[in-house]
């Protein structure tokens, strides 16, 4: 008996041993990660110093130029935009950057089926969110969300174990590393072709409202009241406006502005400046982004009166 409890605590304590040692490489080799998605997020959380930031989903990611911004407003500006992500990770990501510096002005893309709408096969993604180390208030977002985490984190190989593959692949540039890139923006530059008798399918309003999602949300809102700026970018032949309406309710209790403009009866009717029917091309994020300026320029103002 007492040589199998033996056995048993000398392969206890291997597999500890075993978990510290793979988890601590995986941990150096994700930090030291330059390119790809990893490499973006390594920049982002531990070397950004801009004094305006974008976040959100693809959207944000390909739609908003920080040149022009930086031009019209002399404040130098930086994209955070992630493919794929939503409100809690950005959320994640904006607090792991705010534990360095603090922006004069946050701007984040709303994203309807990313930061409001329930949707099952596009819940809250929490790979990124596992690996921010460094991040105070990491395990609480990841336990609102998962209480089985509390327990799977106390491994130091889970939090990069769905990123193994991509970390031993991320030595080569990719679309995040486009050479045409301007501060994190990444261009593109397609021309939309629509199928024959294409018509715009409206998002609705409905029950389907995500009560996590909304939450994190409502945290933003409510910790960055007075250097935030919600807008809704453009979406190609949207009529779907009042589906932000409870966002607009959300923002005006904070006294946070909402800037809509995913009806634009300019940029959202024209073809020419769209790579799909949700994102525009380098021509049309540089008109949109012109738009923007105005709204920019005013909450700036009203952040040096006060």
């Amino acid at each position: 008996m007492k040589k199998f409890i033996y056995t048993l605590l000398s392969l206890l304590v291997l597999v500890v041993l075993g978990d510290w040692a793979v988890g601590s490489w995986l941990r150096y080799a994700f930090a030291h990660t330059s390119h790809d998605e990893i490499g973006r997020l390594n920049y982002i959380s531990d070397s950004v110093t801009a004094d305006i930031v974008v976040l959100g989903s693809s959207r944000a990611l390909h739609h908003y130029v920080p040149s022009i911004i930086t031009d019209s407003t002399g404040l130098t500006c930086y994209n955070c935009g992630f493919e794929d992500e939503g409100i809690v990770f950005h959320y994640a990501l904006l607090r792991q950057l705010q534990q360095r510096y603090r922006p004069r002005l946050i701007i984040y893309e709303l994203t309807y089926d990313y930061d409001i709408q329930y949707l099952s096969w596009r819940p809250p993604k929490l790979t990124h969110i596992r690996t921010m180390s460094d991040l105070a208030c990491r395990d609480s977002i990841l336990r609102s969300i998962d209480p089985w985490q509390r327990l799977t984190m106390l491994s130091h190989i889970y939090p990069y174990n769905s990123q193994a593959f991509t970390i031993m692949n991320s030595q080569e540039p990719t679309h995040y590393d486009n050479a045409m890139a301007d501060n994190g923006y990444v261009p593109q530059f397609k021309h939309m072709q629509l199928p024959s008798g294409w018509k715009f399918k409206p998002q609705k309003w409905n029950e389907h409202v995500d009560s996590l999602k909304v939450g994190y949300l409502n945290k933003l809102i409510t910790e960055n009241a007075g250097r935030l700026l919600v807008v809704v970018s453009p979406r190609y032949g949207s009529t779907e406006d009042e589906i932000y309406d409870a966002a607009r309710r959300l923002c005006h209790e904070h006294g946070v502005p909402l800037v809509c403009m995913v009806s634009d009866p300019v940029i959202s009717r024209n073809q020419s400046l769209w790579e799909d029917d949700g994102h525009l091309n380098h021509t049309g994020a540089q008109a949109f982004t012109r738009q923007l300026v105005p709204h920019i320029k005013e909450i700036l103002t009203q952040n040096i009166e006060k």
